[in-house]
C-alpha cells in the first residue's frame, strides 16, 4: 500500500511538473515567438519572398533568401531609406525592422509556414514619388519633410536627410559630418526648438482663456522690457491684433499674451497639443517634444510662449497638431501601414480650431504670398528657431491644405536653414503641388 502511495505521489509530482512546464512554454511562446522567428538565420532560410510596397504598389524593397533588392530608382531608394530601412537594419524605425512579424507571415496557428504561399508583403501609406520630390527639394540640407491625410491618418510623405542609397552605402565613418544622424528618421525620432510655430499653441490658449482676445489691440515698439531683460522683434509692428501678430510673427505680442495666460495655462495647452508625450505610429514611438513652464516666469515665460526658452517639438507630432486645427480640433494619429486602424482624439474645440485656421489662412494671404502656393488654399505658419550663438536658426514651415479633395497637413524642418518662410516654405510648396497634381 505504501509503495502504491509513493508511486502515486511521484506520478502526481511529474504531472504537476508537466502541467507547469507546459504553461511556462505556452506563456513564452505567446510572448516570444514573434521575436524568435525574426532572427536573421531563420529569416534567411525562409523560401517565402518578403516585399514592401508603397501605396501605389511600387516596389520599395524585396528580400529573397536573405538577399535584398530595392526600387530601380536611386532617388526613390535614397528618399525612403529611413522609412523602409537599410540593409544592415541600423535604422531602428525602418519598416524592415518594425514590421518583421508581418513580413515573416508568422501567426500563432501556423508559425511562419503557410502552405502554397510564396510572398509575404506589406503596403505602406507613403507615395514613393512624392517622397522623391521632397528629398530633392531639401537639396542636400539636413532636415525632414512630412505630409499626411488629416482625415484618415495616412502618411503620404516621410523623408529624412541626410540619407544614402541602400544599394550602394557610403563609408559613413569617413564623412561623419555629412552623414550625421543618417540612421535617424528625423520626422519620427528628432526634436527641435519650434520657434514661432509654437505661437499656434499660445494662440489656442489665448482664444480660450482671454475674453475678447480677437478684438484686443497690442502695441509693438520692437521690444518688450520685462525687468532688466527683454523680448525683441526684428522690427516694430505698431498696433496689431492677435490675428495680425500671428501673420507678422510678433514676439512682443505673443510675449505679452504669454504673461497674461500664466505658466499653468501654457503648460496645459502645450500638453494638449502633444508636448511631453509620444505618438504611436503603428508601433513606432515618436520622440518627445518638451515644454516645461512650471518654473518659467518673467522673460522666460514670455519667450516660452513665443516658442523659444527650452521648448522642443517632434516634427510628426506637430504635424498632427496642425492637422487637428484643420480637422475641427480632432487629431488623427498618423499611420504608416495601409490597413492599420485609425485613432483620433478631440484636442482643441471646433470653434477655436476654426478661428486658428482662419488666422493661418491669413498668414498666407497677407505675408507668405498666395502666388507662392497657387491652388492649394494653404493655411500655414513659419518658424525661425534661434539656436546657440553663431548658429543659423532652424527653419520650420507647418500647415495644411484647406480642401476637401486634398485634406493634407505638412511639416518641413531645415536644420540651420535660416528663415522659415523663405527656406522651408518653398520646400513645402514643391511637395504639396506634386501631391495635388499626380
Amino acid at each position: 500500500m505504501k509503495i502504491l502511495s509513493r508511486r502515486s505521489a511521484i506520478v502526481i509530482v511529474f504531472l504537476i511538473a508537466f502541467v507547469c512546464g507546459t504553461v511556462v512554454f505556452i506563456g513564452n511562446y505567446i510572448k516570444n515567438a514573434p521575436a524568435w522567428v525574426q532572427y536573421s538565420s531563420n529569416i534567411n532560410n525562409q523560401s517565402v519572398t518578403r516585399t514592401i510596397y508603397d501605396r501605389n504598389g511600387l516596389l520599395l524593397e524585396k528580400t529573397v533568401n536573405g538577399a535584398k533588392k530595392y526600387n530601380s530608382s536611386e532617388t526613390i531608394r535614397t528618399a525612403v531609406m529611413q522609412t523602409v530601412g537599410d540593409s544592415n537594419g541600423d535604422v531602428g524605425t525602418g519598416a524592415q525592422v518594425v514590421f518583421k512579424k508581418q513580413l515573416s507571415g508568422w501567426d500563432f496557428l501556423n508559425g511562419i509556414y503557410s502552405y502554397g504561399k510564396t510572398e509575404n508583403s506589406i503596403k505602406l501609406t507613403i507615395d514613393a514619388n512624392l517622397c522623391a520630390v521632397a528629398y530633392n527639394a531639401l537639396d542636400g540640407r539636413k532636415g525632414t519633410v512630412g505630409v499626411y491625410n488629416y482625415k484618415t491618418g495616412e502618411i503620404l510623405c516621410m523623408v529624412s536627410s541626410p540619407s544614402f542609397d541602400p544599394e550602394n552605402p557610403p563609408d559613413i565613418m569617413a564623412n561623419q559630418e555629412k552623414y550625421s544622424g543618417v540612421y535617424i528618421n528625423r520626422l519620427l525620432s528628432a526634436a527641435y526648438p519650434p520657434g514661432s510655430v509654437f505661437k499656434l499653441v499660445t494662440a489656442a490658449a489665448a482664444i480660450d482663456n482671454i475674453p475678447n482676445i480677437q478684438k484686443v489691440k497690442f502695441r509693438c515698439n520692437g521690444e518688450l522690457n520685462i525687468g532688466n531683460q527683454k523680448v525683441t522683434c526684428p522690427k516694430a509692428h505698431g498696433s496689431v491684433t492677435i490675428r495680425q501678430a500671428l501673420a507678422v510673427s510678433c514676439n512682443v505680442t505673443f510675449g505679452r499674451i504669454s504673461l497674461d495666460l500664466g505658466s499653468s495655462v501654457l503648460q496645459k495647452y502645450a500638453e494638449k497639443a502633444g508636448f511631453n508625450s509620444s505618438l504611436d505610429v503603428d508601433g513606432i514611438k515618436t520622440a518627445v517634444g518638451k515644454v516645461d513652464a512650471t518654473s518659467a516666469s518673467g522673460v522666460d515665460l514670455a519667450w516660452l510662449g513665443v516658442g523659444q526658452y527650452t521648448n522642443t517639438a517632434n516634427p510628426l507630432n506637430f504635424m498632427a497638431y496642425v492637422g487637428a486645427i484643420a480637422n475641427k480640433g480632432i487629431r488623427v494619429i498618423p499611420r504608416l501601414l495601409e490597413n492599420s486602424s485609425v485613432s483620433q482624439t478631440q484636442i482643441i474645440s471646433a470653434k477655436t480650431a476654426n478661428i486658428i485656421k482662419e488666422m493661418m489662412r491669413n498668414d498666407v494671404l497677407s505675408n507668405y504670398g498666395e502666388w507662392n502656393y497657387s491652388g492649394l488654399k494653404l493655411c500655414a505658419k513659419s518658424g525661425t528657431a534661434q539656436l546657440s550663438e553663431g548658429e543659423e536658426p532652424d527653419a520650420w514651415f507647418v500647415g495644411f491644405i484647406d480642401r476637401s479633395d486634398y485634406p493634407l497637413a505638412f511639416v518641413v524642418v531645415v536644420e540651420n536653414g535660416g528663415a522659415g518662410s523663405t527656406v522651408a516654405g518653398p520646400v513645402a510648396g514643391k511637395v504639396l503641388q506634386k501631391a495635388i497634381r499626380k
